[in-house]
């Protein structure tokens, strides 16, 4: 599955933890495209481990980060709370971005060498 507005950049530290980062920041017309490869992201990470996210030196398999920052015009950057409802593949932000609103993304996933060669060959990432 390639993703067209989700570009990972990936990073390792010294304990093999993998980082996978991408940010984004899209014309106010393809914010929900944006929002919705975050859910076709955060989706298969369910799928993949269904014990779910968490710290990766407590045990879990992977661990996510996800910010928003609404960008109206004229006005001061606005933090928009995210929220991923597993049980529905729904992401809520509030609040939510207006129709012509710009949005700042950025997205890091960490994980275990199984959940990132998974993720690399799900996303077709290299």
């Amino acid at each position: 599955m390639n993703l067209q507005l989700l570009d990972f950049d990936c990073s390792d530290d010294a304990d093999g933890v993998v980082c996978w980062d991408a940010l984004a920041q899209p014309d106010p017309a393809f914010n929900p495209a944006l929002l919705q490869e975050v859910i076709q992201v955060l989706v298969w990470a369910h799928a993949f481990d269904t014990q779910g996210p968490g710290p990766l030196e407590n045990g879990a398999n992977w661990d996510f980060d996800l910010q928003v920052t609404l960008l109206p015009s004229g006005q001061p950057p606005l933090v928009a709370a995210p929220r991923f409802l597993q049980s529905t593949g729904q992401l809520i932000l509030v609040p939510p971005p207006q129709a012509d609103q710009h949005m700042a993304l950025s997205l890091t996933l960490s994980g275990t060498p199984a959940f990132v060669q998974a993720f690399c060959e799900q996303f077709d990432l290299t």
